[in-house]
């Protein structure tokens, strides 16, 4: 399913995806894993939401917001680090 999430990327996003070496599909897994838990922080101000996921050992984190029916991403980053309660 998360393959048919859309993505509207922020300029330049794309370019530092490819240099951390994130496939757009690893967000569409954080996206669609935080829509459908609730697991995500919500930033009041911006209306952006972080959330992650833990598919393996790397950990992958989203910055983004729901537009219409696409998801704008401002940020995404990962971490080889394991979240309580998460895959080990």
């Amino acid at each position: 399913a998360h393959q048919h999430l859309d993505l509207v990327m922020e300029p330049g996003l794309q370019e530092l995806l490819e240099e951390r070496r994130i496939l757009l599909n690893d967000l569409r897994r954080v996206i669609l894993h935080a829509e459908r838990t609730g697991q995500k922080l919500a930033d009041a101000k911006t209306g952006r939401f972080l959330a992650y996921h833990q598919p393996v050992r790397v950990t992958y984190w989203v910055e983004y917001a729901p537009e219409g029916e696409s998801f704008r991403v401002y940020n995404a980053y990962s971490h080889r680090m394991t979240i309580p309660g998460g895959p080990a």
